[in-house]
């Protein structure tokens, strides 16, 4: 007799905990009310994080998402991930995302095979932020090409490049092969592609390339990219053969006659750091050996 009543007393504190979760004022002390509530609050969190929010506003759902998650119900946010849709509207669209990214990140917790493949699926479908940044976590080498790919893509880029950084050294050989290799050919090259080379070769000069690399990447200091030419002449400035470090002035003036003004600055101050320089190497070639 007294089942009945506790049940409808517990459901009754899920509903209003549910009622401040979807606030924008109590937004925090409902989600702490509804994690507090243990695994009987699991439903209404599914159903909230089911409903379409046409406005746009993700918050509230959101934050179901993080409490699915630390209430250990994966299988919701999987259920979640996994559901089709289709939204024309571009509001509604970027909130969804932002919910998709939110549970990709939460169920990336979970370090199991199913995840990880689950999110192996999505990176490829439709590669959001949240989405990489769960992938990343598990730091497994076969998620370096997606990863890599998505270099190429505006606002997936920084994501991609952070959890590539984190990997540092295992991550060089996959993006070296993109680096130094055009899409289709340097003359019908996307700009997607362009933009994933630039990237890549600013992640090598901050992860580091061996001396014995440069060759594979020495042609493109004659690159038709201007950005990834002077790139290019970066590295070489480090790696590069002597005779070729001596050539690079030249080089750096037939970019800077044809870049724009940022580029045009960059490529001042790597002609600035040349001529810096040069007194220090004559001195050191000059010096008589012991």
């Amino acid at each position: 007799m007294s089942a009945q009543p506790q049940h409808s007393s517990l459901q009754a504190c899920v509903d209003r905990a549910i009622v401040r979760l979807k606030s924008l004022h109590d937004g925090e002390a409902g989600f702490l009310e509804i994690v507090g509530l243990g695994r009987e609050a699991v439903p209404a969190l599914r159903e909230l994080i089911f409903t379409r929010e046409r406005s746009g506003l993700y918050q509230a759902r959101c934050r179901a998402a993080e409490a699915l998650g630390i209430l250990g119900a994966f299988e919701v946010l999987a259920d979640f991930l996994r559901s089709p849709r289709q939204l024309s509207d571009p509001t509604e669209r970027i909130g969804e995302e932002t919910v998709i990214s939110t549970a990709a990140r939460t169920i990336a917790r979970l370090r199991e095979e199913w995840v990880y493949r689950l999110l192996a699926e999505l990176a490829v479908q439709r590669p959001l932020n949240g989405i990489l940044a769960g992938l990343g976590s598990f730091h497994r080498e076969d998620s370096l090409p997606i990863l890599v790919h998505a270099l190429g893509e505006d606002e997936m880029r920084l994501t991609a490049e952070t959890v590539l950084r984190a990997f540092g050294k295992a991550a060089r050989p996959a993006i070296m092969a993109v680096a130094r290799n055009p899409g289709v050919s340097d003359r019908s090259e996307s700009e997607s592609d362009l933009r994933k080379r630039r990237s890549a070769l600013d992640l090598l000069i901050e992860i580091g390339v061996p001396r014995k690399e440069w060759p594979s990447l020495r042609h493109l200091l004659d690159d038709n990219d201007t950005q990834i030419a002077l790139l290019a002449c970066k590295i070489c400035l480090r790696v590069g053969e002597e005779r070729e470090r001596a050539q690079l002035s030249r080089r750096l003036s037939e970019l800077r006659a044809k870049a724009d003004y940022f580029v045009r600055q960059q490529i001042e101050d790597l002609l600035a750091s040349i001529e810096r320089a040069a007194p220090l190497r004559r001195s050191a070639s000059a010096r008589p050996h012991a």
